[in-house]
Protein backbone atom coordinates (compact mmCIF):
# COMPACT_ATOMS: atom_id res chain seq x y z
CA UNK A 1 0.00 0.00 0.00
CA UNK A 2 2.33 2.49 1.05
CA UNK A 3 4.95 1.73 -2.65
CA UNK A 4 1.67 2.32 -4.42
CA UNK A 5 -0.02 4.83 -2.63
CA UNK A 6 -1.65 6.99 -5.88
CA UNK A 7 -3.08 3.73 -7.16
CA UNK A 8 -6.84 3.29 -6.93
CA UNK A 9 -6.75 0.01 -7.88
CA UNK A 10 -4.03 -1.14 -5.23
CA UNK A 11 -5.46 0.26 -2.24
CA UNK A 12 -8.68 -1.07 -3.08
CA UNK A 13 -6.82 -4.52 -3.75
CA UNK A 14 -4.98 -4.19 -0.72
CA UNK A 15 -8.13 -2.99 1.40
CA UNK A 16 -10.39 -5.54 0.58
CA UNK A 17 -7.52 -8.32 1.18
CA UNK A 18 -6.64 -6.83 4.53
CA UNK A 19 -10.54 -7.04 5.03
CA UNK A 20 -10.84 -10.66 3.94
CA UNK A 21 -7.55 -11.48 6.46
CA UNK A 22 -9.61 -9.71 9.71
CA UNK A 23 -12.21 -11.57 9.31
CA UNK A 24 -13.33 -13.25 12.22
CA UNK A 25 -9.57 -13.65 13.09
CA UNK A 26 -8.44 -11.84 16.21
CA UNK A 27 -5.18 -13.03 15.50
CA UNK A 28 -4.67 -11.37 11.82
CA UNK A 29 -6.87 -8.09 13.49
CA UNK A 30 -3.81 -7.60 16.13
CA UNK A 31 -0.94 -8.36 13.86
CA UNK A 32 -2.77 -6.19 10.82
CA UNK A 33 -2.93 -3.10 13.36
CA UNK A 34 0.76 -3.96 14.30
CA UNK A 35 2.08 -4.07 11.17
CA UNK A 36 0.40 -0.21 10.87
CA UNK A 37 -2.44 -1.56 8.64
CA UNK A 38 -5.06 0.78 10.37
CA UNK A 39 -2.74 4.06 9.73
CA UNK A 40 -2.50 2.60 6.12
CA UNK A 41 -6.25 2.12 5.31
CA UNK A 42 -6.68 5.55 7.01
CA UNK A 43 -4.15 7.07 4.80
CA UNK A 44 -5.90 6.12 1.64
CA UNK A 45 -9.15 7.13 2.38
CA UNK A 46 -7.59 10.47 2.87
CA UNK A 47 -5.54 10.47 -0.44
CA UNK A 48 -8.06 8.72 -2.51
CA UNK A 49 -10.97 10.66 -0.93
CA UNK A 50 -12.68 11.08 -4.40
CA UNK A 51 -12.97 7.11 -5.33
CA UNK A 52 -15.91 5.51 -3.87
CA UNK A 53 -14.05 1.78 -4.36
CA UNK A 54 -11.30 2.84 -1.90
CA UNK A 55 -13.80 4.62 0.70
CA UNK A 56 -16.31 1.25 0.39
CA UNK A 57 -12.73 -1.21 0.46
CA UNK A 58 -11.60 0.53 3.81
CA UNK A 59 -14.85 1.20 5.45
CA UNK A 60 -14.94 -2.95 4.49
CA UNK A 61 -11.47 -3.16 6.01
CA UNK A 62 -12.05 -1.54 9.01
CA UNK A 63 -15.30 -2.91 9.87
CA UNK A 64 -13.47 -5.97 10.03
CA UNK A 65 -10.09 -4.73 11.81
CA UNK A 66 -12.78 -3.42 14.58
CA UNK A 67 -15.34 -6.50 15.30
CA UNK A 68 -14.68 -7.54 18.74
CA UNK A 69 -11.58 -6.23 19.11
CA UNK A 70 -11.45 -3.00 21.69
CA UNK A 71 -7.95 -2.25 21.14
CA UNK A 72 -8.19 -2.21 16.98
CA UNK A 73 -10.98 0.13 17.70
CA UNK A 74 -9.60 2.77 19.85
CA UNK A 75 -6.20 2.71 16.83
CA UNK A 76 -9.00 3.44 14.13
CA UNK A 77 -10.41 6.13 16.40
CA UNK A 78 -6.90 7.96 16.90
CA UNK A 79 -5.72 7.47 13.07
CA UNK A 80 -8.94 9.63 12.70
CA UNK A 81 -10.61 6.83 10.75
CA UNK A 82 -14.06 7.83 12.64
CA UNK A 83 -14.09 11.30 10.99
CA UNK A 84 -12.67 10.11 7.56
CA UNK A 85 -15.55 7.04 7.82
CA UNK A 86 -18.17 9.79 7.95
CA UNK A 87 -16.29 12.07 5.50
CA UNK A 88 -16.76 9.42 3.12
CA UNK A 89 -20.47 9.30 3.64
CA UNK A 90 -21.07 12.49 3.30
CA UNK A 91 -18.99 13.12 -0.13
CA UNK A 92 -20.57 9.79 -1.25
CA UNK A 93 -23.92 10.05 -0.46
CA UNK A 94 -25.37 8.29 -3.84
CA UNK A 95 -22.74 5.33 -3.33
CA UNK A 96 -25.05 2.46 -1.86
CA UNK A 97 -21.20 0.35 -1.12
CA UNK A 98 -19.89 3.34 0.53
CA UNK A 99 -22.80 3.78 2.94
CA UNK A 100 -23.23 -0.14 3.63
CA UNK A 101 -19.93 -0.49 4.97
CA UNK A 102 -19.32 2.30 6.49
CA UNK A 103 -22.63 1.95 8.54
CA UNK A 104 -20.57 -1.64 9.41
CA UNK A 105 -17.48 0.12 9.85
CA UNK A 106 -19.37 2.84 12.91
CA UNK A 107 -21.11 -0.34 13.66
CA UNK A 108 -18.23 -2.41 14.86
CA UNK A 109 -16.54 0.59 15.92
CA UNK A 110 -19.19 1.57 18.72
CA UNK A 111 -19.99 -1.95 19.88
CA UNK A 112 -19.01 -1.33 23.38
CA UNK A 113 -17.14 1.29 23.69
CA UNK A 114 -18.71 4.50 25.23
CA UNK A 115 -15.80 7.03 24.05
CA UNK A 116 -16.40 5.96 20.59
CA UNK A 117 -19.98 5.96 20.83
CA UNK A 118 -19.52 9.91 22.17
CA UNK A 119 -17.36 10.56 19.13
CA UNK A 120 -19.74 8.92 16.68
CA UNK A 121 -22.56 10.64 17.91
Amino acid sequence: MRRHEESVGVQVEACVTLANLACNNNNNMTAIAKEGGIKAVVSAMRQHEASAGVQEAVCAAMANMAYKNNKNRIAVAKAGGIEAVVKAMRRHKNAVGVQEKACGALRNLACNNNSIQTEIA
